[in-house]
């Protein structure tokens, strides 16, 4: 019976585990920029082999069948925009990230725009850091009579130029580390590039990539799984139960 057990807690550990993150994804579905997460489960015997053969080690024999959850890939396609007709928000039609100077010196990237000024009229992510232009210098716009124009060329409220948004995106098989509220990092050596074709839409947000829908449908999905194990784990524990007590009587 303890195979079923492990059979059993894997699948009920899998399921909770998708559950935080299908929860994660409602809770931000309204954060600008913010990109799903899905979970990848795999059986737990193809996992082990898969991080044996790498180690050179030998081939695993058979075990009780059980589920592991392998990753948590994010998906990156783009949100839709939506137009607010706030100066300070900027949404990128295209490729690309913004960059972020946080105030412990590193280099954040999002796409969620809702910007604002700081006290010496820097454009800022409030809570995060200030907005780096190409030469990675700060952008001082002053107050909310700036503009900027599909380029990402960066102008004052006296319609000054003042310099052009750092847009940057990783090469292909450089990944991002995932931060809470709509921001990423690039892990140290990762390859990173200067983002030329994308257009910049002033007064508009892009959304969120979350499927309400989709989402809805994986949660009762889930839940049920979920249930469903904890039934079967009510059901082998009886069973351990009524075995074990029955050895008692001889």
């Amino acid at each position: 019976m303890l195979s079923g057990f492990y059979t059993v807690a894997s699948g009920m550990l899998s399921q909770q585990r998708d559950l935080d993150v299908i929860g994660n994804n409602l809770v931000n579905q309204q954060t600008p920029g913010y990109r799903a997460d899905r979970t990848l489960i795999s059986p737990f015997e193809m996992e082990l082999a898969t991080r044996r053969e790498a180690s050179g080690d030998a081939a695993l024999g058979r075990g009780a069948p059980a589920a592991v959850v392998g990753d948590v890939v994010t998906l990156m396609q783009n949100g839709d925009l939506r137009e607010t007709g706030r100066s300070f928000d900027l949404a990128i039609n295209g490729d690309g990230f913004f960059n972020i100077r946080a105030e412990n010196g590193q280099i954040m990237l999002t796409r969620g725009g809702n910007f604002d000024t700081d006290e010496n009229g820097d454009l800022v992510l409030p809570g995060v850091g200030r907005v780096l232009g190409r030469n990675g210098d700060t952008l001082r716009v002053g107050g909310p009579g700036f503009r900027v124009d599909e380029t990402g060329q960066v102008y004052n409220q006296d319609d000054r130029r003042v310099g052009s948004l750092m847009l940057t995106a990783p090469e292909e098989g450089s990944a991002l580390t995932k931060l809470d509220g709509g921001l990423f990092r690039a892990p140290q050596g990762a390859n990173m590039r200067i983002v030329n074709d994308a257009h910049l839409v002033q007064g508009s947000l892009e959304l969120s990539n979350v499927n309400m829908e989709q989402e809805l449908t994986g949660l009762l999905a889930t839940q049920r799984a979920f249930q469903s194990c904890s039934s079967a784990l009510q059901i082998i524990d009886g069973m351990d139960r009524k075995a074990a007590s029955q050895i008692a009587s001889i």
